[in-house]
């Protein structure tokens, strides 16, 4: 069955004409199909959590993506919407929260009644950034999303400056870099790119139901000025647009895969990586 599909991506590449084994100019190589571990091994942990970090990294995971914001009193911290509604016991924003505030929390989603982790364990604690930064092993590659950045006042400065202190504009030992922004706001992107011009930028890009994706020439040569990658809805990515991109050495990642067969159709596609709930989508059987 293995052979099967090894036989099967390897003639979709070769139909599909994507750039694999050619020259490529971007800081990410193309000689790996890479696996981001969606908010961590979020299948099987609270979503943004450090055990859901550690497991992702456990179960083979190539970068970890994680969401942060900015509470009241300025500091970095983890979570995926800015409403701490739906994953704790509270409700609220983010913002007008104090970091101490939101340390009473519990981050665990999936809880039929939630408990105050005052009260526990504090492994479902809403991490900050440095938190992860400080207790994650070197050998960690991050995927950092900007959420809802126009919320925040200063957060791309923020978040340079703690990239800077954890050594994270460096490549690691097997080229690939330590750590990326993504984020759907181009603006904030661009941000960041006027503040450090060597810190890796991905472009998220949502298409409507049903829709393919396309880019015009206008929009690639924008993106160019500021973004090495796109990261698209995998249902509308297509052969097309992704060799498009990569003749203009722009990597494309998909968004969000948990089925084992629409990813290895997007690994002969010659999409570039996935980020799925499921670290271990490659890698068990069913």
């Amino acid at each position: 069955m293995k052979k099967t599909i090894l036989l099967l991506v390897g003639l979709l590449l070769v139909l599909t004409g994507c750039s694999i084994g050619t020259k490529w100019n971007n800081p990410i190589p193309n000689d790996d199909f890479l696996i981001v571990g969606h908010r961590g091994a979020s299948a099987y942990e609270p979503e943004n959590t450090i055990p859901a970090f550690e497991l992702a990294k456990n179960l083979g995971a190539d970068y970890i993506e994680l969401d942060i914001h900015m509470t009241k009193d300025g500091e970095l911290v983890i979570m995926h919407d800015k409403d701490v509604k739906r994953t704790t016991e509270s409700k609220g924003k983010i913002k007008d929260h104090t970091l101490a505030e939101l340390k009473e929390l519990t981050a665990d989603e999936k809880k039929g009644e939630k408990v105050a982790v005052s009260s526990q364990e504090e492994a479902y604690d809403i991490p900050m950034l440095r938190e992860v930064l400080e207790e994650m092993e070197d050998d960690v590659r991050f995927v950092i999303e900007l959420k809802d950045p126009e919320e925040y006042e200063g957060i791309e400065e923020k978040l340079v400056s703690m990239m800077k202190d954890y050594g994270l504009f460096a490549n690691d030992e097997n080229g690939y870099p330590k750590a990326v922004i993504h984020s759907f706001d181009e603006e904030s992107l661009q941000k960041v790119h006027r503040l450090n011009k060597d810190i890796p930028l991905l472009q998220l890009i949502s298409f409507d139901d049903g829709e393919e994706a396309v880019m015009s020439k206008e929009e690639l040569n924008e993106l160019l000025t500021y973004a090495i990658g796109v990261g698209v809805s995998y249902e509308a990515l297509n052969a097309k647009f992704v060799s498009a991109m990569h003749q203009a050495d722009i990597i494309v990642f998909a968004y969000t895969v948990d089925d084992r067969e629409e990813a290895v159709k997007l690994q002969a596609m010659g999409v570039d990586g996935i980020h799925t709930n499921k670290p271990d989508l490659l890698t068990t059987t069913d």
